[in-house]
């Protein structure tokens, strides 16, 4: 049995698929109607999967899910906070505490394998919560003593492109482009089918244990130039408007009061500004990825902004 943690998100859904295809069997573990439209509970059960509803605080709910289970796939951790404020949603315990238990918990009933995925520009000293908590989380995979696999993926795209949606205030801002620091940073954006296929093929794959993958996409780009490029779709144009990142306090709102309320914290800018691409074919070596473009997906793209 499969314990896959974090199976209701963006990537989840075509991680579900995949695993139906392959027949391997799953245990979803769910926080329940937050996370979840009532029909894809039942849907899902209805196809063979069995699903733990209950708090991913609560150490009895992860021993019910982890009970008679052989690994532990973990793509929980969204950039997007729920908005109850509870601590069961927050980074701190999604990222780092979760893991930690889950890790402890699966050394203590013989579960020895981990599959943990996290996103590129996790690192220790990033001024983003998000990202330092991802790599705080990725640092106790590391040192446990589990057969572990970490996936460092980019940005994730298919029809939807959730990085976008998180800022879609700014890039349908018609008076100009708003771009937080430069807009110089790298990203490589990878379409989430390809990312779907590591986190399957590597949960029995020897060769992936004990490494951590970067995974990105075929092309890069400027923060700046992907969002022009997603304002060209939308027929818009104008200039662009540089944010200071350093900005901090009542600074960066005087810098954000001409934008759309409530568009962008200081969290946010962080992560924005952070580098997400890599120069490692790891990721293609191992999982023989074709490499799909962010271009060919814009029209889908935008149609799905639109609607939103």
């Amino acid at each position: 049995m499969l314990l896959l943690i974090g199976g209701t998100g963006f990537l989840g859904e075509p991680v579900v698929e995949l695993m139906m295809a392959r027949q391997l069997p799953i245990r979803l573990l769910t926080r329940g109607a937050g996370d979840w439209k009532g029909s894809n509970l039942s849907q899902y059960r209805k196809r063979g999967i069995e699903v733990v509803v209950g708090s991913l605080e609560s150490d009895d709910v992860l021993l019910r899910a982890l009970d008679g289970v052989d690994a532990i796939i973990n793509i929980s951790g969204s950039f997007r906070l729920n908005s109850d404020g509870s601590r069961a949603s927050s980074y701190e315990y999604l990222n780092v505490e979760l893991v930690e238990k889950l890790t402890v918990l699966a050394e203590q009933n013989g579960i020895q394998r981990f599959v943990q995925v996290s996103c590129l520009g996790a690192r220790e000293e990033s001024g983003s919560e998000y990202l330092s908590s991802k790599f705080t989380g990725d640092e106790i995979v590391r040192n446990s003593k589990l057969y572990w696999t970490i996936l460092r993926p980019s940005y994730m795209f298919g029809a939807r492109f959730p990085y976008v949606e998180m800022i879609k205030p700014l890039v349908t801002f018609k008076p100009c482009l708003p771009v937080v620091g430069s807009g110089l940073n790298i990203l490589m954006p990878v379409h989430v089918d390809e990312v779907a296929r590591c986190v399957v093929d590597c949960i029995y794959m020897k060769e992936s244990t004990g490494r951590v993958i970067e995974i990105a996409g075929p092309k890069e780009y400027s923060l700046v130039e992907m969002l022009e490029s997603i304002r060209f779709e939308f027929g818009l144009s104008g200039t662009t408007m540089t944010i200071p990142s350093q900005l901090s306090g009542k600074a960066f709102e005087m810098a954000t009061k001409v934008l759309p309320k409530n568009t962008i914290t200081l969290e946010l800018a962080q992560i924005l500004i952070t580098d997400s691409h890599s120069s490692s074919k790891e990721a293609h070596a191992l999982f023989g990825l074709e490499g799909k473009c962010l271009e060919d997906y814009l029209p889908d793209i935008v149609e799905s902004l639109k609607k939103r």
